[in-house]
């Protein structure tokens, strides 16, 4: 009876855990829903019960969204760059993915696995440990080209610029 009473609470608890992460995750879209087809009033005013309708609910907004503004191309264009984006990245990913698990050799698994490695870092923090290395080492940067694009060293090394 005491094991019974033990599984009961874990799945209970399990599935009120997973209940409340569900409705976290679930509120913004109901939030959004609500306020698209509540009025400009009934959006405003604080004494309105904010999670529910006050006023009856109306096209108002979309109405806006579609006859007053360029929406509709806005749409356009970003499905437009978003299928391009899709068809470069696959036109370049899978022939150098192929060639990633085609090559042989002694090295060729642990090559693979680096590179692999390499894209799960997020570019920015790659860029980090340089301007530290070119700090520790003292690098002097004159006037020009380089000097421009790293400013926080430029006023440090090359104060005339």
């Amino acid at each position: 009876m005491r094991r019974l009473v033990d599984t009961a609470v874990k799945e209970g608890s399990f599935y009120a855990a997973v209940v409340f992460f569900v409705v976290l995750a679930a509120f913004p879209f109901y939030w959004m829903l609500i306020t698209a087809f509540k009025t400009n009033s009934d959006l405003y005013d604080l004494s309105n019960i904010p999670f529910w309708f006050s006023d009856p609910p109306t096209l108002e907004h979309f109405r806006y969204l579609f006859e007053q503004t360029l929406f509709a191309r806005w749409l356009l264009n970003s499905l437009v760059i978003g299928v391009c984006v899709v068809a470069i990245t696959l036109a370049a990913a899978l022939p150098a993915g192929y060639t990633l698990a085609r090559l042989a050799g002694r090295n060729a698994e642990a090559l693979g696995i680096g590179i692999f490695l390499t894209y799960l870092v997020p570019p920015t923090l790659l860029f980090l440990p340089l301007s530290r290395i070119i700090t520790m080492i003292g690098l002097q940067i004159r006037c020009g080209r380089w000097s421009w694009s790293i400013r926080p060293l430029r006023s440090r090394f090359a104060p005339g610029c």
